[in-house]
């Protein structure tokens, strides 16, 4: 068994097909003791449900069957575009020519004569094995690739246009338009630049996973905060919507977990569950403890529901799945497939149950306690807004980019006294120095001259006060613990939300 479990995920199912019960009887002893999962099936058309309905990953098919013969089970099979790759090996007691080439006509992989011998039985079902999973992985590696180029021509190429068409109509007739034009050129401009941002990090986080360079660090997490905090990510969308978001968690939940990865896939499914629930509907996430010892997260929506098509083919990637939210919200499908694998990293699962026009229900389960709080969240950004108005800080912005330094001090105008700017580590560092009074420091990683870690280590050695706040475009995992090693307090990805960066401030400052 251990040579098979070095290229399979999970154990081989094989159907064995035979109406001898004394054949299907020792099939059944000599492979189940090797480890595979085995399926007895003691005629044709039974073979046929059972592979419909199990999918097999190996078929072991006699000849000579009452009813319908091996050679019908196998053409039959591989008229079915989802059953045809599987290979079957026929395994009978004709040993003449003919038969044999037409086994192989009809689609079989190979053919064993009976009586056989138990060790050549397992050799070729082991390779045959083999070759099967082999040609899936690059089945899938060929799908992965299509999905990569498809995106890059299509859902990242098609919104620039209008993207760029229109930032080429305000600098060239800026002067012709109305206030209200230019607000709601705005609004699209905002909606459009955030869904690229969304597609460009799945699809970068996507490719990271597939080259093996993700890495995975679990760690105990408090599941309250973290649900919270991956509301506020889809706050302003579900406004927007006038939506509701519960909250069912256990009291003092905790989990071992990648933090990165979990926030991920709750973010994906959060995201999904607003596009696809029409206006004033509502959102429930939650979490449970299930007695295996593992927790089973929930994200369910009151939205539009998917067909049984649909759902079958959600989390794959050779399969187009992305349609449009119920306010023309863009989608792809590769925020699933990205949950999918983040969860299968941590030897989970995620299912999905939904009917049309009932709503979804998203379930993935990781292997860690228990009381049930409900509570609602009904957030309007105004409110929020409100409550950043009575603190002044002295801030000081460190960013090499322009545009982020007047979007941070936009955002950040309603609590700030004062603002220091610098574009490299070593004005940060300069300034630092000659303001001890500094009270909040935006850090980014990647400047020139002195990078963020640098600085805010030179910095720690003569001011241990300051809340300093690390930031980055990459959002890499490494970046985050990296960051808080060096002495960062917090870390933010870019594109900064208003949402998310007043309430990090205000963990550390009362307002």
């Amino acid at each position: 068994m251990e040579n098979k479990t070095l290229f399979y995920k999970s154990i081989p199912n094989i159907l064995v097909v035979d109406d001898v019960p004394e054949n299907l009887q020792l099939l059944y002893s000599m492979l189940n003791c090797e480890g595979y999962n085995i399926r007895p099936v003691p005629g044709g058309e039974l073979a046929l449900n059972a592979a419909e309905k199990e999918k097999p990953d190996l078929i072991l098919l006699d000849i000579m069957m009452p009813g319908m013969d091996g050679f019908e089970v196998c053409r039959r099979l591989k008229e079915k575009p989802d059953l045809k790759d599987i290979p079957v090996i026929f395994i009978s007691a004709l040993g003449d020519t003919n038969s044999i080439v037409k086994a192989f006509k009809m689609g079989g992989v190979d053919y064993i004569s009976k009586p056989f011998q138990e060790e050549e039985v397992k050799s070729r079902i082991l390779t045959h094995l083999k070759l099967y999973r082999q040609n899936k992985e690059l089945q899938e590696l060929n799908a992965t690739k299509d999905k990569f180029f498809s995106i890059i021509a299509h859902d990242l190429r098609s919104p620039f246009n209008g993207f760029l068409g229109l930032t080429n109509m305000l600098v060239e007739e800026f002067e012709s338009f109305t206030r209200t034009e230019i607000q709601k050129f705005s609004v699209i401009l905002k909606d459009s630049a955030s869904n690229l941002y969304s597609l460009l990090e799945n699809l970068l986080e996507w490719a990271r996973l597939h080259r093996g360079i993700t890495s995975f660090e679990p760690e105990t997490i408090s599941v309250k905060p973290l649900i919270s905090e991956c509301i506020l990510s889809v706050l302003d969308s579900a406004n927007k919507k006038e939506l509701v978001i519960r909250i069912e968690i256990p009291t003092d939940l905790e989990i071992f977990a990648d933090k990165y990865m979990l926030n991920s896939t709750i973010r994906n499914l959060l995201s999904n569950a607003v596009k696809f629930t029409v206006k004033g509907g509502e959102i429930t996430i939650g979490a449970q403890s299930l007695p295996n010892n593992s927790i089973e997260f929930f994200v369910r929506d009151s939205g539009i529901g998917m067909n049984s098509k649909l759902m079958n083919n959600l989390f794959r990637i050779d399969v187009q799945t992305g349609r449009k939210g119920t306010e023309d919200e863009p989608s792809n499908g590769l925020g699933l497939v990205l949950c999918r694998d983040f969860i299968e990293k941590h030897k989970g699962k995620i299912r999905v149950e939904s009917e049309e026009g009932k709503g979804s229900i998203f379930y993935f389960n990781i292997p860690s306690n228990t009381d049930i709080v409900e509570q609602d969240i009904k957030l309007a950004v105004s409110e929020i807004e409100k409550t950043t108005r009575t603190t002044s800080l002295k801030i000081l912005i460190a960013d090499d980019d322009a545009p982020s330094q007047f979007i941070l001090t936009r955002l950040l105008k309603d609590v700030s006294r004062e603002f220091l700017h610098a574009k490299t580590g070593i004005e940060a560092v300069e300034l630092c120095r000659n303001n001890p009074d500094i009270d909040l420091i935006i850090m980014d990683i990647l400047m020139p001259q002195m990078n963020g870690y640098d600085a805010t280590l030179e910095i720690r050695q003569f001011n241990k006060d300051s809340i300093i706040i690390a930031q980055s475009a990459q959002g890499l995992q490494s970046e985050r613990k990296k960051a808080i090693d060096t002495g960062c307090n917090d870390y933010l990805s870019k594109p900064i939300n208003k949402v998310e960066l007043i309430g990090l401030i205000r963990k550390y400052f009362s307002f």
